[in-house]
């Protein structure tokens, strides 16, 4: 049988590549052959060491409006007011299925008989070194939550063992449109698949070394070490507050900032060459007449020190700030 590992990359610290060097080597040391993807470039080192790598141009993460996801906060303040802070982020799980298509694409034009679809900082403990040294095929794994080890999600794409005929066929069912079609990530394509074609799903869920996000602060956009910092990005546009009975509210597209974590805050907010000097209350936000579709520059200084802060705003892609209440 004559065996590929398709490596899927996105290898942007120094952390990750030295992973993903470690990992080739295994997999080379199994006398499987590899073929790696990448949408930023790799040191050439590590490029030397897989059979075939294609660097692409492309990273195909889809954002707001045609999709995105949303991590969301709420602190209760006074007078039943909830404050509620939404942070819109790309969704990367179609750039996921994209990589797994493409290497399975270029993969079937060789002659190999069995494909290993695996991302770079998979942790290949003796359970996986095993299904690589072995000719067990059409195999699908679940995978352990990293933030909660005890919760076990039923498919992932991190791991997986086709032979050629079920990967021509899954090749084919990777389309944007079938991604859209449902509110769902790339996990549950898998479980699609699964389910058609009805592949075996291991016992042994897999492991990935880096979570993405780690400890990462979603809420806080502060330069500052001080406090914390939010701050809106939004269309107008109807938001779901709760159900039974449902209601929802009108957002306006007006700039927004909460403040929060600190004792006492006095900041110069410079917006589009306006000035305006703030003592903000901890979780409550201040909301300027300036509509953040219009923000052309945005400046903060505290205790004499000046940061610029148009570019960081310009990256946001869609945030929301609002009050919530529980009646």
């Amino acid at each position: 049988m004559k065996k590929v590992a398709l490596i899927s990359t996105f290898c942007d610290t120094e952390e990750k590549l030295n992973i993903f060097e470690l990992n080739i080597k295994k997999i080379k040391n199994f006398g499987i052959d590899v073929i790696a993807i990448s949408p930023i470039e790799i040191p050439q080192r590590i490029v030397n060491l897989c059979d075939y790598f294609f660097y692409t141009k492309d990273n195909e993460l889809l954002k707001w409006p045609v999709r995105m996801y949303t991590h969301w906060y709420q602190m209760p303040i006074s007078e039943g007011r909830i404050t509620t802070l939404q942070r819109g982020l790309a969704d990367y799980g179609w750039a996921g299925l994209h990589q797994v298509k493409k290497l399975s694409q270029i993969a079937l034009t060789f002659d190999y008989d069995m494909f290993y679809h695996l991302i770079y900082d998979l942790e290949i403990d003796e359970v996986v070194e095993n299904e690589f040294k072995t000719n067990n095929i059409n195999i699908i794994h679940p995978r352990r939550d990293p933030h909660h080890p005890e919760t076990i999600w039923e498919t992932t794409l991190h791991f997986m063992v086709f032979d050629r005929e079920l990967m021509e066929k899954i090749e084919k069912e990777i389309t944007l449109d079938e991604y859209l079609r449902t509110n769902g990530m790339a996990e549950g394509e898998v479980l699609k698949w699964k389910n058609k074609y009805n592949i075996p799903t291991s016992n042994h869920p897999v492991k990935d070394k880096i979570f993405y996000w780690g400890n990462f602060d979603f809420f806080n956009y502060s330069p500052f070490s001080e406090f914390k910092m939010f701050i809106s990005k939004n269309e107008k546009m109807d938001i779901w507050l709760g159900e039974d009975p449902v209601y929802k509210t009108e957002l306006t597209d007006n700039l927004r900032i909460c403040f929060h974590s600190f004792d006492i805050l006095k900041i110069e907010i410079e917006i589009n060459g306006t000035k305006f000097l703030e003592t903000p209350k901890n979780w409550e936000f201040i909301e300027y007449p300036i509509s953040s579709q219009n923000i052309q520059s945005l400046i903060f200084t505290f205790k004499d020190k000046v940061v610029d802060f148009t570019k960081e705003y310009e990256d946001i892609m869609m945030n929301q700030i609002y009050y919530n209440h529980r009646p």
